[in-house]
């Protein structure tokens, strides 16, 4: 376990080394490019403005996020199951989970907050003061909206059914993504603006900041946090911030002690009816009778996909998230008509588009196998069911992720506004990456299963996936890196196209082979580790 425990430490330092400077220079850049505007007293206001918008996009993420993991935790866990056979109240069973649910939610946004909250402490110039109040906050603000994803769970667990609470689920990722979809298109893309000195940006800071809401007037926990950084960072009034971080505290007490009873109250009952319920299945002898292992194979990833709600509900939020990155890449303030600008953008969002694969792949891809549990000695019986199990969950990963990634690339590059080539080059790199990253997980998860777990979540955060991260970034760096070298090339000869497309062609010389290798390689280690274990 300590082995494990020292290699998920040793990822998330270097995961948390890259990340966090990154969004602090990110957040630096942007609130000190707005506070420039202080000749029209509109900077601190535009950047609390952008501080705030930025925690509700956490917020509600969070809250999809708890609902999401409560499922797991609470219903469809084995360890729920046994705490609740021991002689505890199933109240305080009930807390301790929930509790837990919003730590595994939160604990990531913590993190993340912070070098924001420090970066615009850095552009406003105040001091430690409003670093210190920002960290302070920032615990409700996370509490508050991991509390309100319980809150839900707890109304929606009382319908009746797992079915009930799956389509609960999905009514609030659905409700989710459109509130962020209204609040986009709501929000005048011309009136978000890094300005500059000249009149023209300055009527448009003066239209941005009429539209601010009124100081004060938003009891939402993400303005009330925006609005006390913003106070104390053009040391306003403190009156009005200890009000605005004092009604913040209070609305986080009662939204965890609301969550919290409604979850204890009859949780006993409620946990015995759905993982009940969740054990059923119908009979689908019919499902063998239609074609071989394979086919059966795919149908029973499919029905096991279809009956967990945490699953596609986590990947309907991420495709979601992905497909609006994709639809809204237009809207960014970059001329894509000049060629050098299009070519890195193009580049930019082949790699993009590459670790966000890769992530998907380590979460869906890995456990897979793993997920196969005390069934998985029944299924190697059959003739050649190995070499079969490994080619089915590759396809399965395959089928369930490329189209997702690559949809959402030929649309962005579409929109863009990119030619042919640009195009041919962005579906070949992801198709390529999609081959080699289905091979790396699904054979690091055939290497590396943990049939201890019923927690796909957890399993891709264990040692095995820890690695199967670092593999699968490994692959999507050295492609990115080779996939620059053509971007170079076409930018250094004045936007050739010609010069790109034989760029392009000595690229793929070198990119075809790699990809061959490590998914041959990926695959056939695989196969060996399954033919050594005796199951």
């Amino acid at each position: 376990m300590w082995e494990c425990n020292r290699l998920k430490l040793i990822a998330g330092v270097l995961t948390l080394g890259v990340i966090a400077p990154a969004m602090y220079f990110l957040f630096l850049f942007l609130f000190g490019r707005l506070i420039a505007v202080d000749d029209a007293g509109f900077g601190v206001a535009l950047s609390g403005r952008l501080l705030s918008t930025a925690f509700m996009a956490f917020s509600v993420f969070l809250a999809v996020s708890s609902l999401i993991g409560g499922i797991s935790i609470l219903y469809r866990s084995r360890e729920t199951s046994m705490l609740l056979g021991l002689p505890v109240r199933s109240s305080a069973v009930a807390v301790f989970r929930t509790a837990e649910s919003w730590f595994y939610a939160g604990w990531s946004t913590l993190l993340m907050g912070v070098p924001v909250i420090l970066a615009f402490s850095e552009a406003t110039g105040s001091g430690p003061g409003v670093a210190v109040a920002g960290l302070a906050l920032l615990v409700p603000l996370v509490l508050s909206s991991t509390a309100a994803g319980s809150i839900v769970l707890a109304v929606l667990s009382r319908l009746g059914s797992i079915r009930s609470l799956r389509r609960g689920a999905v009514g609030a990722v659905v409700m989710s993504a459109l509130m962020i979809l209204v609040f986009l298109r709501g929000s005048d893309p011309g009136a978000l603006v890094i300005p500059d000195s000249s009149a023209g940006d300055l009527q448009a800071v003066h239209r941005f900041v009429a539209g601010l809401p009124a100081a004060g007037h938003s009891p939402w926990p993400h303005a009330l946090f925006g609005a006390v950084l913003t106070r104390l960072g053009t040391s306003g009034p403190g009156q009005y911030a200890g009000r605005a971080a004092a009604i913040l505290a209070a609305e986080s007490a009662v939204l965890a002690a609301l969550a919290l009873s409604l979850t204890a109250i009859g949780f006993r009952a409620r946990h015995a009816s759905m993982a009940g319920e969740a054990g059923l299945s119908r009979s689908r002898d019919s499902v063998f009778r239609r074609g071989g292992l394979s086919r059966a194979l795919v149908e029973k990833e499919a029905l096991l996909f279809a009956r967990d709600p945490v699953q596609w509900s986590q990947l309907a939020l991420l495709g979601g998230l992905f497909l609006m990155y994709a639809g809204n890449l237009d809207e960014l303030p970059v001329e894509f008509a000049q060629r050098v600008w299009l070519g890195v953008a193009v580049f930019m969002n082949i790699s993009f588009s590459g670790f966000v694969m890769a992530t998907l792949m380590v979460r869906f891809s890995f456990p897979s196998i793993s997920m196969e549990g005390p069934g998985l000695a029944s299924l190697l019986q059959m003739p050649a069911a190995r070499r079969t199990l490994l080619r089915t969950k590759w396809a399965v990963a395959l089928v369930c992720i490329m189209p997702l990634v690559l949809g959402a690339g030929i649309l962005s590059t579409v929109r863009m506004g990119a030619g042919g080539l640009f195009l041919a080059e962005t579906v070949a790199a992801i198709t390529l990456m999609s081959c080699a990253l289905a091979s790396i997980n699904t054979a690091m998860g055939a290497i590396y299963p943990s049939f201890t777990d019923n927690s796909p979540a957890s399993i891709a955060s264990g040692q095995g996936g820890i690695l199967a991260a670092f593999a699968s970034m490994g692959y999507v760096l050295a492609m990115v890196t080779v996939i620059s070298f053509s971007t170079r090339e076409y930018l250094s000869s004045g936007m050739s196209g010609r010069a790109l497309a034989g760029s392009l062609w000595k690229s793929a010389l070198f990119m075809v082979p790699l990809t061959a290798v490590v998914s041959a390689a990926s695959m056939r280690g695989a196969a060996r580790s399954l033919d050594r274990r005796d199951f």
